[in-house]
């Protein structure tokens, strides 16, 4: 996903692993995650801050704390992006005709990538995930027996 920064990407792998691994009851730590995607911590930190602060993950405190996400049937990868971007431009921002031709344009285009994030909740992610088999941090890997 080179065309978007690697915060955002960040983010949104973040959030679906927190979505199909963590509960009320059990979250997810952040060493989870971090071991998970091989990160550094502080490159982390900072996205899963944003989420909280935007109510994307709910972020508990202490020794048994860590992530999880309260409703992942209406959080869709659209609330997670917007956390990171600003509003539209506002094409009057852009007097020459070029500019209005151009930035209408990709405006468009960035409208209808809004449309498939937006109908793309985190639980529809983790339905994926299950009917791939992709185990969670609380169940085993599939077992190999090949030698």
């Amino acid at each position: 996903m080179g065309f978007l920064p690697d915060r955002v990407v960040l983010a949104m792998k973040a959030a679906f692993y927190i979505a199909y691994n963590g509960r009320q009851d059990r979250p997810v730590t952040s060493a989870e995650i971090v071991e998970h995607f091989d990160l550094k911590e502080r490159a982390l930190e900072p996205v899963l801050q944003r989420l909280s602060n935007e109510g994307i993950i709910v972020s508990i405190k202490g020794p048994k704390g860590g992530y999880f996400v309260d409703d992942p049937v209406n959080t869709t990868l659209k609330d997670i992006v917007g956390c990171f971007f600003e509003s539209a431009t506002d094409k009057t921002d852009f007097p020459d005709a070029f500019d209005r031709i151009l930035i209408s344009r990709v405006e468009d285009g960035f409208e209808k990538w809004q449309d498939i994030l937006s109908a793309t909740s985190l639980q529809y992610l983790c339905n994926e995930a299950r009917k791939s088999h992709i185990p969670t941090i609380e169940s085993p890997p599939p077992l190999d027996f090949v030698v």
